[in-house]
């Protein structure tokens, strides 16, 4: 049920519609007057009421959020990754030598002349910058379509209330659905940069906690903790401690300009910086929580790593029935600039959280529009059509970290 809408409310919602539908405004401050605006609204002609509703539940459906996606850092708006988006990176080259202080320039008893006397240094030596290019293009399309019936718009102008419940019945189910595709949208996108990060197996992106802290503590063979036996009460609270630290090292480190936490193309070194304000953390809801519970509640907030303003916890990677594990093919570029999907799933458990710069991945919403169909006149009905436009973007040249609980 929605919440109860005020008759101030509806009101507002028919004038725009009348508005709309005709041309003009109206005021209405009592029933009476509200049932006259809605017969007026009706007599003009339903397409163009049907539209003016429906363009306002359009405008509407961004606002109103009974249930929200996660991963809302990954939303890009329009102009940043728009139509079509083509990234130059600008490739490191290395210094030269200052030929001020070279022979000719200088003296060498060895050369002749030894005093360089005759001789010129060339300033037009050509040294070509080198850029990487990368493209991003193809969209992702989706459409929803339902029927509304005569007697439901009719129904709808009895009074104020059933107006309202009317538009936020349809409110309200459209935009779960459209949260619903920016969820899926968002989960998929994240699986598949990690499996890439996966499939490249970089040891310097791929942190396995576990491992790295049996190895800092020098622990080895039986006496090594695993995965399991890291879970138990004796073991955890030391070893989440030691995790938080681990992770915001690295994302300290992610602050430097340098080639590490990166793929790089062909050999050619791209130097990147992540500032915390442009890093996004998202861990698995099972450790955020178990960490809170079972170590120190005050341990954990979102300032406590330093991240900057996107630290969300997520409750499953791509499955809720497997929360922690992720099973895909991902598609990347790989270290020779192709763009590649791997020939076998990716298979990962214990995946504990990512770190990774805001231009990493991300997706934005191309187009987002409703259509109405005539009315049948047999049926006395119509359809409305949603449809959405989507282009997705991942970009493992820059920098991502996956943690792992092993």
């Amino acid at each position: 049920m929605p919440n109860p809408s005020t008759f101030e409310q509806a009101s507002t919602v028919l004038n725009d519609v009348v508005k709309q539908a005709t041309g003009r405004s109206a005021l209405a401050t009592t029933t009476q007057n509200f049932i006259s605006i809605a017969t007026t609204a009706l007599s003009v002609n339903k397409d163009k009421v049907y539209n003016a509703l429906i363009g306002m539940c359009g405008r509407t459906i961004f606002n109103i959020r009974p249930w929200s996606a996660t991963m809302t850092g990954l939303e890009k708006d329009l102009p940043t990754w728009g139509e079509f988006m083509r990234k130059l990176n600008i490739v490191a080259s290395d210094w030269k030598d200052n030929e001020a202080y070279k022979y000719p320039v200088t003296y060498d008893a060895t050369q002749n002349p030894p005093t360089g006397n005759g001789l010129s240094v060339d300033p037009w030596k050509i040294n070509k910058r080198e850029f990487v290019e990368t493209y991003f293009t193809g969209q992702a399309v989706f459409a929803d379509q339902y029927t509304i019936f005569e007697d439901q718009l009719e129904t709808a102008f009895h009074g104020p209330e059933e107006l309202m419940q009317f538009i936020s019945m349809h409110t309200v189910d459209e935009n779960n659905k459209v949260e619903m595709v920016k969820d899926n949208v968002s989960r998929t996108l994240a699986t598949n940069f990690i499996g890439g990060i996966l499939a490249e197996n970089d040891s310097s992106r791929v942190v396995k906690l576990v491992t790295l802290y049996n190895s800092e503590l020098g622990l080895s063979g039986a006496s090594a903790y695993t995965p399991t036996s890291i879970m138990q009460p004796d073991n955890y609270p030391a070893f989440m401690q030691w995790a938080y630290g681990k992770i915001a090292e690295i994302a300290s480190m992610l602050r430097e300009n340098s080639v590490k936490y990166q793929t790089t193309i062909s050999g050619k070194p791209i130097y990147r910086a992540t500032p915390y304000q442009n890093q996004h953390f998202y861990e698995l809801a099972k450790y955020r929580y178990a960490m809170e519970s079972r170590v120190l509640a005050t341990t954990f907030h979102d300032n406590y790593l330093k991240l900057g303003g996107d630290v969300e916890t997520v409750n499953f990677w791509q499955s809720i029935d497997s929360p922690d594990s992720i099973n895909v093919k991902p598609t990347y570029t790989n270290t020779s600039g192709i763009v590649t999907t791997t020939e076998s799933a990716i298979e990962q458990a214990n995946v504990f959280g990512v770190l990774f710069d805001d231009m990493a991945m991300g997706w934005s919403m191309i187009k987002h529009h409703t259509h109405l169909t005539p009315t049948n006149p047999s049926g006395e009905y119509r359809n409305v059509f949603h449809n959405m436009r989507i282009r997705c973007a991942s970009d493992n040249t820059e920098k991502g970290v996956v943690f792992l609980l092993a």
